[in-house]
């Protein structure tokens, strides 16, 4: 278990912290028709020998927004029908069309289509480095954002630049954001909304340390979360109560709740937060293992 100090407090989202965190992010991205050529290949899954692949092009979007006066980061739990990753906590996401300009408007495309969330209600703040993800055999190219309660029409367009100043002016009041109820999510990818406090990054019980595929090098927190989980409604028309942690403690019966039980944010989503997370300041990774002998 983990005990190492965060580095810096975290505060709800204010304009003055978004643009510290816009300071620390990767402004720019390329056009997809531009992007760098791939470091891997990748066998083919359709069962030929030997044949090999470029990786498609994947965007996710790292949602910030205010619950409650305290800074989340919204999360899902995929659905356990989906072909990969079923029932994981993930980042809303997918891989880019044809008719995307850039991986800015596939990630905001696929967060309406996967929770309904506006996309001119997103504030791009700047975008991590990309990583592979073998399971759904892409280059995936992650974008922080915060959700604004209201749209903002001067930043509807995905290919401005991140770096351009944002209108409002820099006060220190807290920021609102669109109420999770507004939030549907498709039925048919996934199951549960995830609204994960940050300070959860601060709180020890909560992390466990892991290995990013294994890498001894590339140690990150898991972060238990089981109890942040907001079902939907019957209908999807919005997000039921959150699963309480009593009862996902006690005995219960429903199968609803048992199933995110031991619910935890790690892999690729999981490295994605801890690095935002150490980028911004909110934590320290853990120390990095040690190899084992032979």
């Amino acid at each position: 278990m983990t005990t190492q100090a965060p580095l810096h407090p975290i505060r709800p989202f204010t304009r003055p912290i978004l643009q510290s965190i816009r300071a620390k992010l990767i402004p720019t991205t390329p056009p997809i028709n531009s992007l760098p050529a791939h470091t891997i290949v990748l066998s083919d899954d359709s069962g030929s020998s030997g044949k090999r692949r470029r990786p498609a092009e994947s965007a996710v979007l790292i949602p910030l927004l205010n619950i409650g006066g305290e800074a989340h980061v919204l999360m899902e739990v995929r659905d356990k029908g989906m072909r990969v990753h079923a029932g994981e906590a993930s980042f809303p996401g997918g891989k880019a069309d044809e008719d995307d300009p850039d991986l800015i408007r596939t990630a905001l495309r696929e967060a309406q289509e996967e929770l309904a969330l506006p996309p001119d209600n997103v504030e791009i703040l700047g975008r991590l480095k990309p990583e592979y993800s073998l399971g759904n055999r892409a280059r995936v190219w992650p974008f922080v954002g915060f959700i604004h309660s209201n749209p903002i029409p001067t930043l509807s367009e995905s290919t401005r630049s991140l770096r351009q100043p944002h209108p409002i002016e820099a006060t220190s009041e807290i920021l609102s954001s669109l109420p999770t109820s507004r939030l549907i999510p498709s039925p048919t990818e996934v199951s549960a909304i995830l609204p994960i406090p940050l300070s959860a990054l601060q709180t020890p019980s909560r992390l466990s340390t892991h290995y990013f595929r294994l890498d001894t090098s590339k140690p990150y927190h898991k972060i238990r979360c089981e109890d942040y989980v907001v079902l939907p409604n019957k209908d999807h028309s919005s997000p039921a109560p959150t699963v309480s942690a009593s009862l996902l403690k006690d005995n219960e019966t429903s199968s609803t709740a048992d199933d995110f039980r031991g619910l935890e944010v790690w892999g690729l989503s999981g490295w994605f937060l801890n690095k935002l997370a150490e980028r911004v300041g909110w934590c320290e990774m853990p120390p990095k293992g040690v190899m084992p002998e032979d």
